[in-house]
């Protein structure tokens, strides 16, 4: 039989701003070229089919039509990873349930699958979505209560009851897989920027792994063959290089035919645009940008210069108007800066007359009154606060002068009153 081995799609991520749609469609493409020219007899699917639990219409639209693509070709099993929705999941198993014959399954919880004839070979598949550690006790035994051991512990309890009953449920002649969403100690998760659950936390192991003819595992978004050299099998890697970190990544479909012995090939699929970064001069970026030299490519560049490059954006959208931009940063070389002179910092700081001056002449609008005057007076009103002969800046001899003004009134008015 043939089994075509694919991870990690996660439909709906962007980079910054860009959405990588335009990556996966062209990558899925591939994908299905693949597909429909190996003629697989089961397809497997091994988790994070979107980057996020409720994906955007348009990436659920782009994994629902690819996954009924897949299912015309062969029989198809999706397994949940970290970033799927059980529900949403659930929704759509429901859908595919409702096909007749059945050719798509999208599990959500540990369980074996059987399928009797596959290639006129029954073929058990077990399978494990992802597990979070606090949940690892009610898959590992019947009584989560009493569950001792850390999370490598239970996996591999839960591992050893469903390679158990994938056997029962073939026979001697039939063929058990085992498709996980896990992280193998000693896996290598790459350079990748995106954040990952990988730790002692999430660590499982290979062992007893080796009673499946084959492993097909996805999270790791590096493609490489399981650590240790005592299961068969692989990390078929994410379907497209999904940031920086991944940029020289190879993305591929792997192919496993399994007869008297079990062969693993891997195909190259298109990553999309190309994920380019570029540190150096204005004029390197020039050379690489001009003439729409980093058009369809995104871009996350570093251009030093001596000066700032007001129209830096500008420039490269001249020369490359098609590219992309993830980031675009001017590193200034000849920018001024302050030194910290360490014998100053233990002078007192400023008086507030000083600073009132100070923002009078450098910052104040509209100032007619003249600055030593008033920087007098502010001075003066500073020096006698809390006091009680405060200075009143000439208010009693005006309050002395409108009192006897009032008093002379008051004596006229009575005159003519007599």
């Amino acid at each position: 039989m043939k089994l075509l081995h694919t991870s990690d799609w996660h439909l709906g991520a962007k980079l910054g701003r860009h959405d990588r749609a335009p990556d996966h469609l062209e990558a899925i493409r591939g994908l299905l070229q693949v597909a429909e020219s190996a003629r697989p007899d089961l397809i497997l699917h091994t988790g994070d089919l979107f980057d996020a639990f409720r994906p955007p219409y348009e990436a659920l639209q782009l994994g629902v039509r690819a996954l009924g693509r897949l299912a015309q070709v062969a029989p198809t099993v999706v397994i949940a990873g970290n970033h799927d929705s059980s529900m949403l999941f659930r929704v759509i198993d429901d859908l595919a349930g409702a096909a007749t014959p059945r050719r798509l399954w999208l599990v959500t919880t540990p369980q074996v699958l059987s399928f009797p004839a596959i290639a006129d070979v029954p073929v058990g598949v077990a399978c494990v979505p992802f597990i979070p550690p606090g949940a690892i006790a009610q898959y590992a035994t019947d009584d989560p209560a009493r569950f001792e051991g850390n999370y490598a512990d239970g996996v591999k309890t839960l591992n050893q009851r469903l390679l158990d009953e994938a056997h029962e449920g073939v026979g001697a002649r039939g063929i058990v897989l085992y498709a996980a969403h896990l992280h193998v100690q000693g896996a290598r998760p790459g350079k990748s920027e995106r954040r990952i659950t990988v730790g002692e936390d999430y660590a499982t192991h290979v062992e007893g792994l080796q009673r499946a003819l084959y492993c097909a595992f996805g999270h790791i978004h590096d493609p490489q063959l399981l650590p240790g050299g005592t299961a068969q099998g692989r990390y078929a890697g994410s379907l497209i290089p999904l940031d920086f970190g991944e940029r020289q990544q190879a993305k591929h479909a792997v192919l496993v035919s399994v007869g008297n012995s079990v062969e693993v090939e891997t195909h190259d699929l298109p990553a999309g645009r190309p994920l380019t970064e570029i540190a150096g001069t204005l004029a390197e970026l020039e050379s690489r940008a001009a003439n729409g030299g980093l058009d369809g490519c995104i871009l996350k560049a570093r251009v030093v210069s001596d000066d700032p490059i007001p129209d830096l954006a500008d420039r490269l959208a001249d020369w490359s108007p098609r590219c992309a931009v993830f980031e675009l940063i001017n590193t200034i070389t000849n920018q001024p800066v302050k030194a910290i002179d360490s014998a100053s910092e233990s002078e007192a700081e400023p008086a507030l007359d000083e600073l009132f001056r100070e923002w009078r002449t450098t910052a104040a609008r509209g100032i007619k009154a003249p600055h030593e005057a008033v920087g007098l007076l502010f001075a003066q009103a500073l020096g006698s606060a809390g006091q009680a002969a405060a200075a009143d800046f000439g208010l009693t001899s005006l309050k002395l002068n409108a009192q006897e003004t009032l008093n002379a009134l008051a004596s006229k008015r009575n005159g003519r009153g007599t």
